[in-house]
């Protein structure tokens, strides 16, 4: 019951279609459990705005800030992690670079 109050408001449905970074966050819904969903969309207690859109999510996890968020542990930061991929996005064009690689001698 206490989970059921914790859900998002009935108007809110699962995507159906491929999910792109543009797709607001509740395009995750199919692939993420309502615990993890939950989470991440109220991004309680984090440095920043929760994520509006599947991309801003992706933003998250390339800048490991998702453990930021209260309630998303290593397990559950992995969960979200499958589900990115689950839903076709592909992570490794998002990597950060990291601030010293341009112009560095090799």
């Amino acid at each position: 019951m206490a989970e059921q109050l914790l859900t998002s408001p009935r108007t809110k449905v699962p995507h159906h279609g491929p999910v792109r970074p543009d797709c607001p966050v509740e395009c995750l819904l199919s692939v993420l459990s309502m615990r993890s969903f939950n989470s991440l969309s109220w991004a309680q207690d984090a440095p920043f705005d929760p994520p509006r859109t599947v991309g801003d999510v992706v933003d998250l996890y390339t800048r490991h800030q998702l453990r930021m968020i209260r309630g998303l542990g290593p397990r559950r930061t992995s969960e979200i992690e499958a589900a990115l991929v689950l839903a076709g996005l592909d992570l490794t064009r998002h990597q950060v670079q990291p601030a010293n690689s341009e112009g560095a001698a090799t």
